[in-house]
Protein backbone atom coordinates (compact mmCIF):
# COMPACT_ATOMS: atom_id res chain seq x y z
CA UNK A 1 0.00 0.00 0.00
CA UNK A 2 3.03 2.20 -0.90
CA UNK A 3 0.89 4.57 -2.69
CA UNK A 4 -2.65 4.12 -1.39
CA UNK A 5 -2.63 7.81 0.43
CA UNK A 6 -3.43 10.88 -2.18
CA UNK A 7 -2.81 14.18 0.31
CA UNK A 8 -5.31 16.26 0.55
CA UNK A 9 -4.40 19.53 1.91
CA UNK A 10 -4.69 21.17 5.08
CA UNK A 11 -6.57 19.55 7.53
CA UNK A 12 -10.80 20.85 7.70
CA UNK A 13 -10.38 21.88 11.24
CA UNK A 14 -8.18 23.52 13.94
CA UNK A 15 -6.99 20.64 16.71
CA UNK A 16 -4.67 21.33 19.86
CA UNK A 17 -2.18 18.81 20.01
CA UNK A 18 -2.41 14.92 21.91
CA UNK A 19 -0.94 12.44 22.58
CA UNK A 20 -1.05 8.84 20.04
CA UNK A 21 -1.53 5.47 20.44
CA UNK A 22 1.47 4.82 18.30
CA UNK A 23 0.22 0.91 18.43
CA UNK A 24 -3.20 1.30 17.33
CA UNK A 25 -2.38 4.85 15.07
CA UNK A 26 -5.65 6.52 16.37
CA UNK A 27 -5.22 9.98 17.72
CA UNK A 28 -7.54 11.44 20.28
CA UNK A 29 -8.38 14.79 19.64
CA UNK A 30 -8.78 16.83 22.75
CA UNK A 31 -10.08 14.05 24.50
CA UNK A 32 -13.87 14.20 22.44
CA UNK A 33 -14.74 10.61 23.11
CA UNK A 34 -18.10 11.89 25.02
CA UNK A 35 -19.27 14.28 22.04
CA UNK A 36 -20.98 13.05 19.01
CA UNK A 37 -18.91 11.78 16.69
CA UNK A 38 -21.58 13.33 13.48
CA UNK A 39 -20.07 16.61 12.27
CA UNK A 40 -16.93 16.60 14.73
CA UNK A 41 -13.64 15.60 13.71
CA UNK A 42 -13.20 14.14 16.94
CA UNK A 43 -10.41 11.42 15.89
CA UNK A 44 -7.65 10.75 13.16
CA UNK A 45 -6.87 7.22 12.01
CA UNK A 46 -3.41 6.53 10.52
CA UNK A 47 -3.18 4.48 7.29
CA UNK A 48 -0.74 1.93 7.72
CA UNK A 49 1.32 0.15 4.80
CA UNK A 50 -1.05 -2.90 5.92
CA UNK A 51 -4.07 -2.46 5.03
CA UNK A 52 -5.64 -4.83 7.49
CA UNK A 53 -4.02 -2.77 10.39
CA UNK A 54 -5.57 0.20 8.86
CA UNK A 55 -9.15 -1.98 8.69
CA UNK A 56 -8.71 -2.92 12.06
CA UNK A 57 -7.98 0.63 13.42
CA UNK A 58 -10.95 1.73 12.01
CA UNK A 59 -13.23 -0.81 13.29
CA UNK A 60 -12.41 -0.03 16.28
CA UNK A 61 -13.83 3.32 16.05
CA UNK A 62 -16.90 1.83 13.64
CA UNK A 63 -19.47 2.22 16.63
CA UNK A 64 -19.32 5.90 16.72
CA UNK A 65 -19.51 6.24 13.18
CA UNK A 66 -23.13 6.47 11.29
CA UNK A 67 -22.53 2.97 9.53
CA UNK A 68 -24.14 0.09 10.15
CA UNK A 69 -25.26 -3.35 9.06
CA UNK A 70 -28.72 -4.10 7.68
CA UNK A 71 -29.63 -7.45 6.12
CA UNK A 72 -25.62 -8.06 5.10
CA UNK A 73 -25.45 -4.90 3.91
CA UNK A 74 -23.24 -1.53 4.74
CA UNK A 75 -25.37 1.48 5.14
CA UNK A 76 -26.03 4.88 6.01
CA UNK A 77 -27.90 7.51 6.99
CA UNK A 78 -27.29 11.31 4.96
CA UNK A 79 -28.62 14.57 7.08
CA UNK A 80 -32.44 14.42 5.65
CA UNK A 81 -32.58 10.91 6.70
CA UNK A 82 -32.25 9.34 3.23
CA UNK A 83 -30.77 5.69 3.93
CA UNK A 84 -27.58 5.25 1.39
CA UNK A 85 -25.45 1.88 0.64
CA UNK A 86 -22.05 2.64 1.34
CA UNK A 87 -19.65 1.42 -2.03
CA UNK A 88 -16.30 2.02 -2.21
CA UNK A 89 -16.62 5.29 -3.71
CA UNK A 90 -19.11 6.71 -1.55
CA UNK A 91 -16.57 5.57 1.43
CA UNK A 92 -13.53 7.18 0.76
CA UNK A 93 -15.18 10.61 0.74
CA UNK A 94 -17.52 10.14 3.14
CA UNK A 95 -15.13 8.67 6.00
CA UNK A 96 -13.12 11.93 5.04
CA UNK A 97 -16.26 13.76 6.75
CA UNK A 98 -16.64 11.77 9.71
CA UNK A 99 -13.44 11.74 11.21
CA UNK A 100 -9.43 12.49 9.55
CA UNK A 101 -7.59 9.87 7.95
CA UNK A 102 -4.18 10.59 8.47
CA UNK A 103 -1.48 9.50 5.70
CA UNK A 104 0.95 10.50 8.69
CA UNK A 105 1.33 12.30 12.06
CA UNK A 106 3.24 15.80 11.96
CA UNK A 107 6.59 14.81 14.34
CA UNK A 108 6.66 17.94 16.21
CA UNK A 109 3.01 18.96 17.05
CA UNK A 110 1.42 15.28 16.51
CA UNK A 111 -0.91 16.98 14.27
CA UNK A 112 -2.65 14.85 11.29
CA UNK A 113 -1.88 15.35 8.01
CA UNK A 114 -5.04 14.63 5.54
CA UNK A 115 -4.97 11.85 3.01
CA UNK A 116 -7.86 10.17 1.32
CA UNK A 117 -8.12 6.37 0.85
CA UNK A 118 -8.07 4.95 -3.16
CA UNK A 119 -11.36 3.24 -4.22
CA UNK A 120 -9.66 -0.08 -4.21
CA UNK A 121 -8.10 0.33 -0.35
CA UNK A 122 -11.54 1.26 0.41
CA UNK A 123 -13.16 -1.62 -0.93
CA UNK A 124 -11.02 -3.58 0.75
CA UNK A 125 -11.71 -2.61 4.45
CA UNK A 126 -15.49 -2.54 3.26
CA UNK A 127 -15.02 -6.47 3.14
CA UNK A 128 -12.30 -6.71 5.87
CA UNK A 129 -13.40 -8.70 8.74
CA UNK A 130 -11.47 -6.77 11.33
CA UNK A 131 -13.64 -3.51 10.01
CA UNK A 132 -17.30 -4.63 9.66
CA UNK A 133 -16.37 -6.84 13.34
CA UNK A 134 -16.85 -3.30 14.68
CA UNK A 135 -19.83 -2.10 12.45
CA UNK A 136 -22.98 -2.05 14.53
CA UNK A 137 -25.98 -4.46 13.13
CA UNK A 138 -29.39 -2.95 12.31
CA UNK A 139 -32.41 -5.22 13.18
CA UNK A 140 -34.98 -2.20 12.14
CA UNK A 141 -34.83 1.54 11.05
CA UNK A 142 -37.93 3.32 11.77
CA UNK A 143 -39.23 7.17 11.22
CA UNK A 144 -40.79 7.98 14.35
CA UNK A 145 -39.89 7.38 17.96
CA UNK A 146 -41.82 3.97 18.20
CA UNK A 147 -42.43 2.45 22.04
CA UNK A 148 -40.35 -0.08 23.90
CA UNK A 149 -40.75 -1.67 26.88
CA UNK A 150 -37.12 -2.15 28.54
CA UNK A 151 -35.62 -4.83 30.60
CA UNK A 152 -36.03 -2.97 34.05
CA UNK A 153 -40.50 -3.05 32.75
CA UNK A 154 -40.03 0.68 31.90
CA UNK A 155 -42.31 1.63 29.07
CA UNK A 156 -40.38 4.51 26.81
CA UNK A 157 -40.31 5.87 23.76
CA UNK A 158 -37.02 4.61 21.47
CA UNK A 159 -34.25 7.39 21.67
CA UNK A 160 -33.11 9.16 17.72
CA UNK A 161 -30.35 7.58 16.26
CA UNK A 162 -28.88 4.16 17.47
CA UNK A 163 -30.70 1.80 20.50
CA UNK A 164 -28.07 -0.62 21.42
CA UNK A 165 -30.39 -2.70 23.60
CA UNK A 166 -32.91 -3.39 20.79
CA UNK A 167 -30.12 -2.58 17.86
CA UNK A 168 -32.54 0.32 15.89
CA UNK A 169 -31.93 3.12 13.96
CA UNK A 170 -34.90 5.64 14.34
CA UNK A 171 -33.70 8.29 11.75
CA UNK A 172 -33.25 12.08 13.46
CA UNK A 173 -35.29 15.12 12.43
CA UNK A 174 -38.81 13.14 12.26
CA UNK A 175 -42.31 13.98 13.62
CA UNK A 176 -42.65 13.55 17.48
CA UNK A 177 -45.71 12.81 19.55
CA UNK A 178 -47.46 12.91 22.59
CA UNK A 179 -47.54 10.38 25.66
CA UNK A 180 -50.34 12.22 27.63
CA UNK A 181 -52.97 11.27 25.64
CA UNK A 182 -55.86 9.62 27.62
CA UNK A 183 -57.62 6.31 26.16
CA UNK A 184 -60.63 7.14 26.31
CA UNK A 185 -60.08 10.65 23.65
CA UNK A 186 -57.76 7.96 21.78
CA UNK A 187 -60.62 5.85 21.24
CA UNK A 188 -63.52 9.07 19.91
CA UNK A 189 -60.35 10.68 17.81
CA UNK A 190 -60.10 6.98 16.12
CA UNK A 191 -63.64 6.34 16.48
CA UNK A 192 -64.61 9.80 14.48
CA UNK A 193 -61.49 8.76 11.69
CA UNK A 194 -63.10 5.49 10.61
CA UNK A 195 -66.25 5.54 12.28
CA UNK A 196 -68.44 6.60 8.94
CA UNK A 197 -66.85 2.88 7.18
CA UNK A 198 -69.36 0.32 6.27
CA UNK A 199 -67.78 -2.71 8.91
CA UNK A 200 -69.53 -5.69 8.63
CA UNK A 201 -69.37 -6.43 12.46
CA UNK A 202 -67.33 -5.70 15.73
CA UNK A 203 -64.27 -7.65 15.03
CA UNK A 204 -63.82 -6.81 11.83
CA UNK A 205 -63.53 -3.11 13.86
CA UNK A 206 -60.98 -4.99 16.49
CA UNK A 207 -58.63 -6.25 13.33
CA UNK A 208 -58.60 -2.75 12.21
CA UNK A 209 -57.38 -1.64 15.61
CA UNK A 210 -54.92 -4.45 15.60
CA UNK A 211 -53.45 -3.42 12.30
CA UNK A 212 -53.84 0.26 13.11
CA UNK A 213 -51.16 -0.87 15.79
CA UNK A 214 -49.31 -3.27 14.08
CA UNK A 215 -46.19 -1.68 12.90
CA UNK A 216 -46.28 0.77 15.68
CA UNK A 217 -46.10 -2.05 18.26
CA UNK A 218 -42.80 -4.23 17.09
CA UNK A 219 -40.42 -3.62 19.86
CA UNK A 220 -42.81 -4.40 22.50
CA UNK A 221 -42.45 -8.17 24.24
CA UNK A 222 -43.75 -10.13 20.96
CA UNK A 223 -43.96 -8.09 18.66
CA UNK A 224 -40.67 -9.77 16.99
CA UNK A 225 -42.52 -12.58 16.86
CA UNK A 226 -44.19 -13.80 13.28
CA UNK A 227 -46.62 -11.92 11.82
CA UNK A 228 -49.93 -12.42 9.93
CA UNK A 229 -50.52 -10.59 6.76
CA UNK A 230 -53.72 -8.04 6.76
CA UNK A 231 -56.61 -8.27 4.26
CA UNK A 232 -59.55 -5.97 3.58
CA UNK A 233 -62.26 -7.61 2.08
CA UNK A 234 -65.27 -5.14 0.37
CA UNK A 235 -68.32 -6.61 -1.18
CA UNK A 236 -68.11 -3.52 -3.45
CA UNK A 237 -66.34 -1.36 -4.89
CA UNK A 238 -65.96 2.38 -2.69
CA UNK A 239 -66.32 0.62 0.43
CA UNK A 240 -62.93 2.25 1.83
CA UNK A 241 -60.82 -0.75 1.69
CA UNK A 242 -57.62 1.31 0.21
CA UNK A 243 -58.08 4.15 2.63
CA UNK A 244 -58.25 1.81 5.86
CA UNK A 245 -55.19 -0.23 4.63
CA UNK A 246 -53.40 3.16 4.16
CA UNK A 247 -54.59 4.31 7.40
CA UNK A 248 -52.16 1.83 8.66
CA UNK A 249 -48.98 2.79 7.21
CA UNK A 250 -49.39 6.49 6.73
CA UNK A 251 -48.73 7.50 10.85
CA UNK A 252 -45.85 5.46 11.47
CA UNK A 253 -43.88 4.80 7.69
CA UNK A 254 -45.20 8.36 6.35
CA UNK A 255 -45.98 6.66 2.91
CA UNK A 256 -48.30 4.25 1.67
CA UNK A 257 -47.04 3.20 -1.99
CA UNK A 258 -48.88 0.21 -3.13
CA UNK A 259 -46.53 -2.18 -4.99
CA UNK A 260 -47.72 -3.37 -8.86
CA UNK A 261 -49.06 -6.87 -8.60
CA UNK A 262 -47.16 -8.78 -11.05
CA UNK A 263 -47.71 -12.61 -11.73
CA UNK A 264 -46.28 -16.14 -10.46
CA UNK A 265 -41.99 -15.51 -10.87
CA UNK A 266 -42.41 -11.87 -11.22
CA UNK A 267 -44.14 -11.28 -8.29
CA UNK A 268 -41.97 -13.90 -6.05
CA UNK A 269 -38.47 -12.14 -7.55
CA UNK A 270 -39.99 -8.31 -6.51
CA UNK A 271 -41.02 -9.93 -3.31
CA UNK A 272 -37.65 -11.08 -3.14
CA UNK A 273 -36.09 -7.52 -3.78
CA UNK A 274 -38.42 -6.29 -1.06
CA UNK A 275 -37.37 -8.68 1.82
CA UNK A 276 -33.71 -7.66 1.22
CA UNK A 277 -34.13 -4.64 0.97
CA UNK A 278 -35.88 -4.39 4.47
CA UNK A 279 -38.65 -2.47 3.44
CA UNK A 280 -41.73 -2.11 6.57
CA UNK A 281 -44.21 -3.41 4.76
CA UNK A 282 -45.68 -4.56 0.90
CA UNK A 283 -49.02 -3.15 0.51
CA UNK A 284 -51.24 -4.62 -2.07
CA UNK A 285 -53.90 -2.88 -3.25
CA UNK A 286 -57.15 -3.83 -5.04
CA UNK A 287 -56.26 -7.40 -6.05
CA UNK A 288 -58.38 -9.26 -7.94
CA UNK A 289 -58.87 -13.31 -8.80
CA UNK A 290 -56.07 -15.28 -6.93
CA UNK A 291 -53.19 -14.67 -4.54
CA UNK A 292 -50.61 -17.33 -4.63
CA UNK A 293 -46.88 -16.65 -3.95
CA UNK A 294 -43.87 -18.89 -2.93
CA UNK A 295 -42.52 -15.78 -1.73
CA UNK A 296 -45.87 -13.98 -0.12
CA UNK A 297 -46.39 -17.64 1.77
CA UNK A 298 -42.31 -17.72 3.04
CA UNK A 299 -42.66 -14.05 4.02
CA UNK A 300 -45.87 -14.93 6.20
CA UNK A 301 -44.75 -17.99 7.84
CA UNK A 302 -40.71 -17.75 8.16
CA UNK A 303 -39.22 -15.10 10.49
CA UNK A 304 -36.35 -15.51 7.87
CA UNK A 305 -35.91 -16.14 4.03
CA UNK A 306 -33.03 -17.44 2.11
CA UNK A 307 -32.55 -17.37 -1.63
CA UNK A 308 -29.67 -16.93 -4.70
CA UNK A 309 -28.80 -13.14 -5.47
CA UNK A 310 -30.19 -12.32 -8.54
CA UNK A 311 -27.40 -12.63 -11.50
CA UNK A 312 -24.79 -14.28 -9.11
CA UNK A 313 -24.27 -17.31 -6.99
CA UNK A 314 -23.82 -15.66 -3.53
CA UNK A 315 -26.56 -17.07 -0.96
CA UNK A 316 -28.44 -14.36 0.85
CA UNK A 317 -30.47 -14.53 4.41
CA UNK A 318 -32.52 -12.36 5.21
CA UNK A 319 -35.14 -11.20 8.29
CA UNK A 320 -38.49 -10.97 7.31
CA UNK A 321 -40.43 -7.61 8.81
CA UNK A 322 -42.09 -6.47 6.50
CA UNK A 323 -46.14 -5.80 7.43
CA UNK A 324 -48.69 -7.90 4.64
CA UNK A 325 -51.49 -5.24 3.35
CA UNK A 326 -53.67 -6.38 1.00
CA UNK A 327 -56.65 -5.04 -0.69
CA UNK A 328 -59.43 -6.92 -2.71
CA UNK A 329 -62.96 -7.68 -3.67
CA UNK A 330 -64.33 -11.47 -3.52
CA UNK A 331 -60.50 -12.30 -3.19
CA UNK A 332 -59.75 -16.38 -3.36
CA UNK A 333 -57.40 -17.52 -1.01
CA UNK A 334 -56.07 -21.23 -1.03
CA UNK A 335 -56.84 -22.82 2.61
CA UNK A 336 -53.47 -21.85 3.57
CA UNK A 337 -53.41 -18.62 2.61
CA UNK A 338 -56.68 -18.10 4.44
CA UNK A 339 -55.06 -18.91 7.72
CA UNK A 340 -52.56 -16.18 7.22
CA UNK A 341 -54.25 -13.25 7.10
CA UNK A 342 -56.55 -11.19 9.58
CA UNK A 343 -59.66 -9.61 7.63
CA UNK A 344 -61.24 -6.34 7.79
CA UNK A 345 -64.82 -7.08 6.15
CA UNK A 346 -66.61 -4.13 4.70
CA UNK A 347 -69.83 -4.65 3.66
CA UNK A 348 -71.37 -1.45 2.20
CA UNK A 349 -75.31 -1.69 1.94
CA UNK A 350 -76.17 1.11 0.29
CA UNK A 351 -72.94 2.56 -1.52
CA UNK A 352 -70.12 5.03 -0.90
CA UNK A 353 -72.61 8.01 -2.26
CA UNK A 354 -75.41 7.57 0.49
CA UNK A 355 -73.00 7.36 3.32
CA UNK A 356 -72.73 10.67 5.90
CA UNK A 357 -69.02 10.90 5.87
CA UNK A 358 -67.97 13.55 8.96
CA UNK A 359 -63.78 12.97 8.72
CA UNK A 360 -63.12 12.42 5.09
CA UNK A 361 -59.62 10.41 4.58
CA UNK A 362 -57.21 11.20 1.60
CA UNK A 363 -53.47 10.70 1.24
CA UNK A 364 -53.18 14.36 1.44
CA UNK A 365 -54.78 14.33 4.86
CA UNK A 366 -53.14 11.23 6.13
CA UNK A 367 -50.25 12.71 5.16
CA UNK A 368 -50.12 15.60 7.38
CA UNK A 369 -47.68 15.97 10.08
CA UNK A 370 -50.86 17.27 12.70
CA UNK A 371 -52.91 14.00 11.59
CA UNK A 372 -50.02 12.36 11.74
CA UNK A 373 -48.97 13.33 15.03
CA UNK A 374 -52.48 13.02 16.29
CA UNK A 375 -52.71 9.44 15.51
CA UNK A 376 -49.30 7.92 17.11
CA UNK A 377 -50.24 9.46 20.25
CA UNK A 378 -53.81 7.40 20.46
CA UNK A 379 -51.95 4.54 19.38
CA UNK A 380 -49.08 5.29 22.57
CA UNK A 381 -52.53 6.05 24.50
CA UNK A 382 -53.74 2.03 23.46
CA UNK A 383 -49.92 0.59 24.70
CA UNK A 384 -49.75 2.95 28.05
CA UNK A 385 -52.95 1.46 28.79
CA UNK A 386 -51.82 -1.70 28.56
CA UNK A 387 -48.76 -1.19 30.35
CA UNK A 388 -50.20 0.04 32.97
CA UNK A 389 -52.81 -2.95 33.59
CA UNK A 390 -49.72 -5.35 33.51
CA UNK A 391 -49.55 -5.93 29.48
CA UNK A 392 -52.53 -8.57 29.63
CA UNK A 393 -52.47 -11.24 27.03
CA UNK A 394 -55.14 -11.97 24.37
CA UNK A 395 -57.51 -14.97 24.97
CA UNK A 396 -57.84 -15.51 21.82
CA UNK A 397 -54.84 -16.44 19.40
CA UNK A 398 -53.98 -17.01 15.96
CA UNK A 399 -52.55 -20.53 15.41
CA UNK A 400 -48.68 -20.05 14.07
CA UNK A 401 -48.63 -16.49 15.33
CA UNK A 402 -49.12 -16.92 18.93
CA UNK A 403 -46.68 -14.81 20.47
CA UNK A 404 -47.79 -12.08 18.04
CA UNK A 405 -51.55 -12.14 18.61
CA UNK A 406 -51.37 -12.66 22.20
CA UNK A 407 -49.24 -9.32 22.58
CA UNK A 408 -51.46 -7.42 19.68
CA UNK A 409 -54.98 -9.10 20.35
CA UNK A 410 -54.19 -8.09 24.59
CA UNK A 411 -53.33 -4.49 23.80
CA UNK A 412 -57.02 -4.37 21.84
CA UNK A 413 -59.06 -6.01 23.78
CA UNK A 414 -57.22 -4.30 27.16
CA UNK A 415 -58.81 -1.14 25.29
CA UNK A 416 -62.23 -2.27 25.21
CA UNK A 417 -62.90 -3.60 21.70
CA UNK A 418 -63.77 -7.29 21.01
CA UNK A 419 -60.70 -10.10 20.22
CA UNK A 420 -59.47 -9.68 17.06
CA UNK A 421 -58.45 -13.05 16.20
CA UNK A 422 -61.51 -14.34 16.14
CA UNK A 423 -62.18 -16.37 13.08
CA UNK A 424 -63.86 -14.24 10.71
CA UNK A 425 -67.46 -15.98 9.13
CA UNK A 426 -66.60 -15.08 5.65
CA UNK A 427 -65.11 -18.02 3.75
CA UNK A 428 -67.43 -17.50 0.76
CA UNK A 429 -65.79 -14.02 0.24
CA UNK A 430 -62.36 -15.58 1.17
CA UNK A 431 -62.22 -18.66 -1.33
CA UNK A 432 -65.47 -18.91 -3.78
CA UNK A 433 -64.23 -22.19 -5.54
CA UNK A 434 -63.79 -23.75 -1.52
CA UNK A 435 -67.03 -22.97 -0.59
CA UNK A 436 -68.51 -24.66 -4.26
CA UNK A 437 -66.79 -27.61 -2.80
CA UNK A 438 -68.00 -27.57 0.65
CA UNK A 439 -71.35 -27.94 -1.51
CA UNK A 440 -70.63 -30.27 -3.32
CA UNK A 441 -68.97 -32.46 -0.45
CA UNK A 442 -73.05 -31.90 0.63
CA UNK A 443 -74.33 -33.26 -2.25
CA UNK A 444 -72.37 -36.42 -2.08
CA UNK A 445 -72.82 -37.27 1.44
CA UNK A 446 -76.89 -36.70 0.36
CA UNK A 447 -75.68 -39.61 -2.80
CA UNK A 448 -74.22 -41.48 -0.33
CA UNK A 449 -77.49 -42.05 1.98
CA UNK A 450 -76.58 -44.32 5.28
CA UNK A 451 -73.24 -45.56 3.54
CA UNK A 452 -70.31 -44.84 5.37
CA UNK A 453 -67.58 -44.81 1.98
CA UNK A 454 -68.49 -45.15 -1.39
CA UNK A 455 -66.29 -44.92 -4.61
CA UNK A 456 -67.17 -42.13 -7.44
CA UNK A 457 -65.21 -41.58 -10.75
CA UNK A 458 -64.61 -38.02 -12.26
CA UNK A 459 -67.78 -38.37 -14.48
CA UNK A 460 -69.84 -38.64 -11.21
CA UNK A 461 -68.70 -35.34 -9.51
CA UNK A 462 -68.79 -33.92 -12.94
CA UNK A 463 -72.32 -34.65 -12.54
CA UNK A 464 -73.36 -33.60 -9.52
CA UNK A 465 -71.06 -30.06 -9.55
CA UNK A 466 -73.38 -29.20 -12.96
CA UNK A 467 -76.58 -30.22 -11.50
CA UNK A 468 -76.35 -27.85 -8.78
CA UNK A 469 -74.34 -25.57 -11.42
CA UNK A 470 -70.71 -25.39 -9.31
CA UNK A 471 -67.62 -25.15 -11.05
CA UNK A 472 -68.99 -23.76 -14.37
CA UNK A 473 -66.09 -22.25 -15.21
CA UNK A 474 -63.94 -25.45 -14.68
CA UNK A 475 -66.59 -28.21 -16.51
CA UNK A 476 -69.72 -26.66 -18.19
CA UNK A 477 -72.97 -26.37 -17.74
CA UNK A 478 -75.14 -29.22 -18.07
CA UNK A 479 -76.05 -28.76 -21.41
CA UNK A 480 -72.38 -28.72 -22.13
CA UNK A 481 -72.80 -32.22 -21.31
CA UNK A 482 -75.49 -32.96 -22.99
CA UNK A 483 -73.88 -31.63 -26.14
CA UNK A 484 -70.73 -33.62 -25.45
CA UNK A 485 -73.29 -37.06 -25.09
CA UNK A 486 -75.30 -35.93 -28.23
CA UNK A 487 -71.79 -35.41 -30.52
CA UNK A 488 -71.08 -39.30 -28.97
CA UNK A 489 -73.76 -41.57 -29.65
CA UNK A 490 -74.96 -39.31 -32.59
CA UNK A 491 -78.35 -38.76 -31.20
CA UNK A 492 -81.13 -38.00 -33.88
CA UNK A 493 -82.44 -33.97 -33.41
CA UNK A 494 -85.87 -35.33 -32.71
CA UNK A 495 -84.41 -37.82 -29.78
CA UNK A 496 -82.26 -35.29 -28.40
CA UNK A 497 -84.45 -34.20 -25.61
CA UNK A 498 -84.51 -37.71 -23.78
CA UNK A 499 -80.66 -37.50 -23.54
CA UNK A 500 -79.22 -36.78 -19.58
CA UNK A 501 -75.87 -35.19 -18.75
CA UNK A 502 -73.45 -37.99 -18.44
CA UNK A 503 -70.63 -36.09 -16.76
CA UNK A 504 -68.47 -35.91 -19.67
CA UNK A 505 -66.08 -33.44 -20.19
CA UNK A 506 -63.74 -31.91 -22.91
CA UNK A 507 -60.21 -32.91 -22.79
CA UNK A 508 -59.19 -29.74 -21.56
CA UNK A 509 -61.96 -29.50 -18.87
CA UNK A 510 -60.90 -33.07 -17.68
CA UNK A 511 -57.34 -31.72 -16.97
CA UNK A 512 -58.24 -28.91 -15.07
CA UNK A 513 -60.86 -30.21 -12.79
CA UNK A 514 -59.07 -33.53 -12.26
CA UNK A 515 -55.93 -31.09 -11.28
CA UNK A 516 -58.33 -29.13 -9.10
CA UNK A 517 -59.33 -32.04 -7.36
CA UNK A 518 -56.40 -33.64 -6.38
CA UNK A 519 -55.44 -30.82 -4.76
CA UNK A 520 -58.47 -31.70 -2.18
CA UNK A 521 -57.30 -35.18 -1.32
CA UNK A 522 -57.75 -35.39 2.49
CA UNK A 523 -59.90 -34.39 5.37
CA UNK A 524 -62.03 -31.44 4.92
CA UNK A 525 -64.98 -29.91 7.03
CA UNK A 526 -68.34 -29.44 5.95
CA UNK A 527 -71.26 -26.88 6.33
CA UNK A 528 -72.81 -28.67 9.08
CA UNK A 529 -69.63 -29.69 11.30
CA UNK A 530 -69.66 -33.35 9.01
CA UNK A 531 -66.09 -34.38 8.79
CA UNK A 532 -65.10 -36.42 5.88
CA UNK A 533 -62.08 -37.73 3.80
CA UNK A 534 -62.13 -36.71 0.49
CA UNK A 535 -59.86 -39.38 -2.15
CA UNK A 536 -56.98 -41.62 -1.76
CA UNK A 537 -53.56 -40.39 -3.77
CA UNK A 538 -53.05 -43.80 -5.51
CA UNK A 539 -56.98 -43.83 -6.32
CA UNK A 540 -56.57 -40.11 -7.80
CA UNK A 541 -54.04 -41.22 -10.62
CA UNK A 542 -57.06 -42.96 -11.99
CA UNK A 543 -59.63 -40.24 -11.60
CA UNK A 544 -61.42 -42.30 -8.94
CA UNK A 545 -62.63 -40.53 -4.99
CA UNK A 546 -63.66 -42.34 -2.45
CA UNK A 547 -65.39 -40.34 -0.21
CA UNK A 548 -65.75 -41.46 3.92
CA UNK A 549 -67.49 -40.29 6.29
CA UNK A 550 -64.89 -39.88 9.18
CA UNK A 551 -67.28 -40.39 12.83
CA UNK A 552 -66.40 -37.65 15.41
Amino acid sequence: MSNEIEEAGPAPAQVEPAAIDAQKGVLQIAALMDLPIEGEKGLAVKLDADLNVTATRLGEVAQRLPIFRVNGELVCFLRDGERVQVTPRFFRTWINSHLTIAAKFDKEDGKPIPGTLKTDDAGAILESESFLAGVRKIAAVNRVRLPVVRKSGALEKLPWGYDDETKTYTVPGGIDYATDVSLESAKVGMGRIDGDFPFENQRSIAVQRAANLALFCKHLPGGDGLRPGFLWLGNRVGCGKSVLAKSVLYPVIGSAAAAKLKQKEDLDKELEAFMRAGVPYIFLDNVYGGLASASLDQLLTSKKSTGRALGGHSIFEVDNTALVVVTGNRLELNEDAARRFVVVDLFDREGPEARQIECRLDDDAMLSEQWRCEQLARLYAMVAHWHAMGMPRAQVLLAGYERYSEMLGGIVTAAGYEEPFQTALIPDSISPENAEFLELVEIILQDMGAEDEKKFVLEDLVRMARGAELFQDKIGSVQDGVDLVVKRDGVAKGERGFVRDEGLVTASHRASFTKWMKKRIGSHVGREGQRVEFGKREEAKKMRFSVKRLRV
